[in-house]
C-alpha cells in the first residue's frame, strides 16, 4: 500500500527533529510540510533529469490543427491533454493508417528565421516547443491536411499533493530521495540547519545519483533536414 501523504511529510521531519519519532507535529509544520514538498515538485519540472520517467501520451490531430496544448485539467483555457504541462519532450511522431512519419524537434529561433510563408496544410514535418509557466504549448508546421495520431514521448509535471493523499504516482526511487530533499528544506524552515548533517547530505546526494540514473532510451531519429524548411525536401519527396 502506497504511503501517505501525511507520512511520508512527518518522516521528512524526523530526519532534522530532535524530538522523539513518536511526538506529534505541531502548529503548522505539516501544511508547510505540503506546501515545501509541492513547491520541490513543481522546482524539478524545470529539468528532465529531476521529473519521473517519460511516458509516452497519444493525441488525434484534426485538420488544420496549429498546435497542441498540455497542462492541467484546472487550467483557463482548458488544455487540449489535461495530464499535466510537458516539461520535457523527447520525441514525437506520427501515425496514420499504420505507418510512422518521424517528426523534427525545431527551435523557434530557427523556425521563425526559416520559413517564408503561412502555415500550408500537409503532412506535418516540425514541432516548435513554447514553455510557459504553466501551459506548454507543441505548434505543428506544416498543419495537417487529414487526421493523425499525434504521439508525444516525455516527461511531464506532477499534480500537486494533497494532505489526504498518497505518493502512489511516484516510484520508489524518486520518493527515497524526495524525502531527503524535504528534509533539507525542513531544516532550515525549523532553524535547525545545523541538523542537516554531512552524513544525510551524503545519502541526498546518493539517492540523487541513483534517481538520475533513471533514464529513458534515446528514440530520436537524427536526418539531414539541412533544406527541410525552404520546401525542397517536399519537392523531392512527391509531396
Amino acid at each position: 500500500m502506497a504511503q501517505t501523504v501525511k507520512d511520508f511529510i512527518s518522516d521528512s521531519y524526523q530526519l532534522v527533529s530532535a524530538s522523539s519519532p513518536t511526538v506529534p507535529l505541531q502548529g503548522d509544520d505539516m501544511s508547510k510540510g505540503l506546501q515545501f514538498l509541492n513547491e520541490l515538485i513543481s522546482y524539478y519540472s524545470a529539468t528532465e533529469l529531476m521529473l519521473t520517467i517519460a511516458k509516452e501520451n497519444v493525441y488525434t490531430l484534426q485538420i488544420g490543427q496549429p498546435s497542441v496544448t498540455y497542462g492541467s485539467e484546472d487550467y483557463t483555457p482548458t488544455p487540449d491533454v489535461t495530464i499535466g504541462r510537458l516539461a520535457n519532450l523527447q520525441n514525437q511522431w506520427l501515425v496514420l493508417d499504420g505507418v510512422t512519419y518521424p517528426m523534427i524537434n525545431e527551435s523557434r529561433n530557427t523556425f521563425f528565421a526559416s520559413y517564408k510563408y503561412q502555415p500550408q496544410q500537409g503532412l506535418p514535418r516540425y514541432v516548435i516547443v513554447r514553455n510557459d509557466t504553466n501551459l506548454t504549448t507543441v505548434e505543428i508546421y506544416p498543419r495537417p491536411s487529414q487526421e493523425y495520431e499525434f504521439h508525444v514521448f516525455g516527461k511531464f509535471e506532477m499534480p500537486p499533493l494533497i494532505i489526504t493523499g498518497n505518493m502512489s504516482g511516484y516510484p520508489t526511487y524518486y520518493i527515497r530521495y524526495l524525502r531527503f530533499a524535504l528534509a533539507k528544506d525542513l531544516a532550515y524552515y525549523k532553524g535547525r540547519t545545523e541538523a542537516w548533517t554531512e552524513k544525510l547530505e551524503g545519502a541526498l546526494e546518493a539517492a540523487k545519483d541513483e534517481m538520475m540514473a533513471v533514464s529513458s532510451v534515446n528514440l530520436n531519429i537524427e536526418a539531414d533536414h539541412e533544406s527541410y524548411l525552404n520546401g525542397s525536401w517536399r519537392v523531392k519527396a512527391g509531396i
